[in-house]
């Protein structure tokens, strides 16, 4: 029997962004990254844009949705893993 999905593929993170649920790979990656480097508030959440930026899809319009969205992830995160 084969399997049905790559162990491989990138995880996919859903995230609520603007009220629709949306699909981004390497988030958690993404957390470690930023966690590594301190950033907090508004520079995390910049970095965090920067770092999903390159692998996923971001529409322009929607850029302050997802750092709002990605930096309350991140918020949750660190609670959770500290």
């Amino acid at each position: 029997m084969s399997q049905c999905c790559d162990p491989k593929a990138p995880k996919v993170s859903t995230l609520n962004i603007g009220g629709s649920l949306v699909g981004l790979i390497g988030l958690e990656q993404a957390f470690l990254d930023v966690k590594s480097l301190d950033l907090v508030n508004d520079e995390a959440s910049e970095k965090l844009l920067e770092i999903e930026a390159r692998r996923n899809y971001i529409v322009e319009g929607a850029k302050r949705d997802y750092k709002i969205a990605l930096l309350e992830a991140y918020k949750k995160y660190l609670v959770k893993f500290s």
